[in-house]
C-alpha cells in the first residue's frame, strides 16, 4: 500500500492494527509489539484497534488489555464481525467514547471456562487460578461497562450460558459507545 507521497507506509504506520480471529500468545505478542512501537515512535495521536475475535486465551487478551491501559496514546477500538468472549474484553477496553460497532457486529459473552486434570493438590491449585481469573474477568466487566455490582455483572452478561447481545444492547449495557450508521448507497431501484 502507498501513500499519497508514493511511500510504502502500511496501515499499522498510521496506528491502525487488526485484531482477527484467536487471541493465542502469537497474536497477543504482535499487537502488544504494535501498541508499543506507536507509543516509542511519537508520530501518531492515537491508534485504531479494528477487532474481529472470537475469542481465545484469558492471559492473551489480557496481555493487551494491560498494554492499552498503558498506552500513552489513546487506543480507539471498531468491532466488526465478531467480538465475543476475550475479543469483546479487549474492545471494551477502547478509549472511552470511542468504541464503535458496527450495526452487524455478533456480540457473545460469557463466563470464564476451564478443564482441569490431575492430581487432587493440582485441582485444589487450579481451582485457586480459575476463581482469580473470574475475579480478574468480572473486575473488567465493572471498569468498563455500565455494570455496578457483581451480581448485576454475574446475572446479565457472565451467565453459566452464552449470552447474545446486540448492538443496541451493546451501547445499553455500556460495552460499547457508538453504532456505526450504514452509508446508503444510491442505485439500488428503492431497495
Amino acid at each position: 500500500m502507498r501513500d499519497k507521497n508514493g511511500s510504502g507506509k502500511g496501515l499499522s504506520d498510521y496506528g491502525i492494527v487488526f485484531l482477527t480471529g484467536g487471541i493465542d500468545s502469537g497474536t497477543s505478542q504482535s499487537v502488544c509489539e504494535r501498541i508499543i512501537e506507536c507509543n516509542v515512535s511519537g508520530e501518531i495521536d492515537h491508534m485504531q484497534l479494528i477487532i474481529n475475535s472470537h475469542g481465545g486465551e484469558v492471559s492473551a487478551g489480557f496481555a493487551i488489555i494491560d498494554v492499552m491501559e498503558w498506552s500513552r496514546i489513546p487506543i480507539y477500538t471498531t468491532g466488526l464481525g465478531m467480538l465475543a468472549s476475550m475479543g469483546l474484553m479487549v474492545f471494551m477496553a477502547g478509549e472511552p467514547g470511542r468504541r464503535v460497532l458496527t450495526p452487524r457486529t455478533s456480540i457473545l459473552s460469557h463466563r470464564f471456562q476451564g478443564i482441569r486434570m490431575g492430581s487432587h493438590g493440582e485441582l485444589i491449585a487450579g481451582r485457586k487460578g480459575e476463581d482469580l481469573t473470574h475475579e480478574r474477568i468480572l473486575d473488567h466487566y465493572l471498569r468498563y461497562s455500565k455494570m455496578r455490582t457483581r451480581e448485576q455483572a454475574e446475572e446479565t452478561l457472565l451467565k453459566e450460558v452464552d449470552i447474545w447481545v446486540s448492538a443496541e444492547e451493546a451501547i445499553e449495557y455500556g460495552l460499547a459507545d457508538i453504532v456505526e450508521t450504514p452509508r446508503r448507497r444510491g442505485g439500488h431501484g428503492g431497495r
